[in-house]
């Protein structure tokens, strides 16, 4: 599943953005109202009963998938992952 870092989590260019999108959001009421950390994350699938449970972060993505792009097009670092398997 993908989940949202908590704003101080992310890459200071990214805040002004992530800021006005939770400004539509809330104005179109869909407010953004959870964020975790990856730590926070990993806990709540392991008391969800998940046997392995793995973070993935937007560094890994990017150099797993962006590395090679020659437009310099990335994730965003708020965005990452939990792998988590029974």
């Amino acid at each position: 599943m993908t989940f949202q870092l908590p704003t101080e989590l992310i890459e200071a260019e990214e805040r002004p953005g992530r800021e006005m999108t939770e400004r539509g959001a809330r104005a179109a009421g869909t407010p953004f109202i959870s964020f975790f950390t990856p730590e926070e994350l990993v806990e709540l699938a392991r008391q969800a009963g998940f046997a392995e449970v793995r973070h993935v972060s937007a560094g890994e993505l990017a150099a797993r998938y962006f590395a090679d792009r020659s437009d310099g097009l990335r994730p965003s670092s708020a965005d990452e992952l939990i792998v988590a398997t029974t």
